[in-house]
């Protein structure tokens, strides 16, 4: 077995690393469409997590805080990370996590809405109220949230 420093899909992975959080999913995924062997990117793999590059945990919350702050709702962030293949328990207990240190998903559901069409509007205008609700739809709301947002 070579040394991890010795393979220049290390070298690739650490400048990917330098350039924003990976999961180590995403990260090997990524290491075997450019090329690399499964034996080598497990190598890699394994050095990077030992040194603290890489971390799930750490780059699941981190994700989630942006996203958040983007606007995105619950939906959407989940289905962000099942793509990107995050352990489900790790997924669920992050986002339990980030909810404690953040408003209710209604005030950021309105919050969200004010940012995008302002506070003031007719709330007696089914279309007003049917882009406003497809809005935070898309931005992943759960119904009840976007109920009561609108509300």
């Amino acid at each position: 077995m070579s040394d991890p420093l010795d393979e220049p899909w290390y070298g690739q992975a650490l400048r990917w690393l330098a350039q924003r959080a990976y999961g180590e999913r995403e990260l090997a995924e990524r290491l075997l469409r450019a090329g690399a062997d499964a034996d080598c990117v497990e190598r890699v793999l394994t050095r990077c997590r030992a040194l603290g590059y890489l971390n799930d945990w750490e780059f699941v919350r981190a994700r989630i805080r942006v996203r958040r702050a983007r606007g995105w709702g619950e939906v959407r962030i989940r289905a962000e990370l099942r793509s990107l293949g995050v352990d489900a328990e790790l997924m669920v207990e992050l986002l339990d996590q980030v909810d404690e240190e953040q408003p209710d998903p209604v005030e950021r559901a309105r919050a969200v809405l004010n940012k995008r069409f302002g506070a003031e509007w007719n709330r007696e205008d089914f279309r007003e109220r049917g882009r406003r609700y497809a809005f935070l739809a898309r931005r992943g709301f759960e119904a009840d949230v976007i109920a009561a947002a609108l509300a």
